[in-house]
């Protein structure tokens, strides 16, 4: 199951289990020097033969494939190489980092994809907006801080730790518009000590359970992965995807004829997770989930179709109605008018 919301999971056999016991401190950009999709270099790191992998490869359509759980190690940086000092300069490596323990332990790295050998290929639109909102989810889902990396951790490229075989790794990256969309981007995330009384967390920052039963069915239901992603930072007032949608009424429900896209429906809204795009074609979305329309499409509310169907049988049933049955009720009222006068 893949760490970020809307990625192709392809794993890859080439990696370290739960990073031996340390955590990821960096996150490290690399660009492919080859290939034309992410599915492509995805499905090479997922051959035996190949001996390497990365945790996720961005494509230049913007899809990114994940390969290895954020939770364990990439085959991605080999060794530390060069004299320390100021990293960048395709001599030295930062002198931060610590030749002793291996960098992929505490690393998260992205792929580029760039279809030169030389990585000079700069990124799409596309390609650049997804890395973006990549990188910056990994940042938080792992605490690691949100700048060029330092030895108390951040975000880098592969020269940083390797001049001598990678000082062209990631290649041309737009790393000023990062650093601007990071800061643009700082969001208050819903933690679960904020509301404890609604919700116990059943997976750490991936599966939260509602403590209140459904008033549709009495169920508790589960908010998960990339819709809890999404509960946690909507609105930024109050407590976030709490205050506005609620708390969830039912589970998942899964849209007919999409990939991947499934509503749930909370208090107040529904949730639609739409990776493609395929339900709305909403402009400019800025992530795998919005809120759905409720007067029409999946996540209409179902008893909108109930009342219709009821308002349609009694607009049938009055066509049946005899015809005199007005003019005879006119008569009795005027029979009883003089009685009801006297009273």
């Amino acid at each position: 199951m893949a760490d970020e919301a809307g990625a192709l999971w392809i794993p890859s056999p080439h990696h370290w289990n739960e990073r031996e016991g340390y955590k990821p401190h960096y996150v490290i950009l690399h660009g492919t020097a080859g290939f034309t999709t992410a599915q492509d270099v995805a499905h090479y790191f997922a051959e035996p033969s190949t001996q390497v992998s990365a945790n996720y490869v961005v494509g230049r359509d913007g899809v990114i494939c994940q390969c290895v759980r954020e939770a364990d190690a990439p085959w991605a940086n080999g060794v530390i190489s060069g004299p320390p000092g100021q990293g960048g300069d395709g001599v030295h490596h930062d002198s931060w980092w610590d030749s002793g323990i291996n960098p992929n332990l505490i690393t998260i790295s992205i792929e580029h994809v760039k279809p030169h050998i030389d990585n000079s290929d700069q990124l799409t639109n596309a390609q650049k907006q997804a890395s973006f909102r990549l990188i910056q989810h990994i940042c938080e889902r792992h605490d690691i801080p949100r700048r060029y990396a330092t030895k108390y951790g951040g975000i880098t490229g592969h020269f940083s730790m390797d001049p001598v075989n990678r000082s062209r790794c990631p290649g041309p990256y737009p790393w000023d518009e990062l650093w601007a969309f990071l800061k643009q981007s700082e969001v208050r995330v819903l933690q679960i000590q904020q509301v404890s009384q609604f919700f116990e967390e059943i997976e750490p920052n991936k599966r939260w359970r509602s403590k209140v039963p459904s008033s549709y069915d009495g169920n508790h239901y589960d908010l998960a992965y990339g819709i809890l992603d999404f509960y946690r930072r909507f609105g930024q007032v109050g407590l976030n995807g709490l205050s506005i949608f609620g708390l969830p009424m039912t589970g998942e429900i899964r849209v007919p004829n999409t990939k991947l896209s499934v509503i749930q429906r909370c208090e107040r809204g529904v949730i639609l997770y739409d990776p493609h795009n395929e339900v709305d074609n909403v402009p400019g979305l800025p992530g795998p989930c919005y809120p759905a329309h409720i007067d029409k499409g999946p996540g209409a509310d179902p008893h909108i179709d109930t009342l219709r169907m009821q308002v349609a049988s009694l607009q049938d049933q009055s066509k049946h109605i005899p015809t005199g049955l007005s003019a005879q009720c006119e008569l009795a009222l005027k029979a009883l008018k003089p009685l009801v006068e006297k009273l």
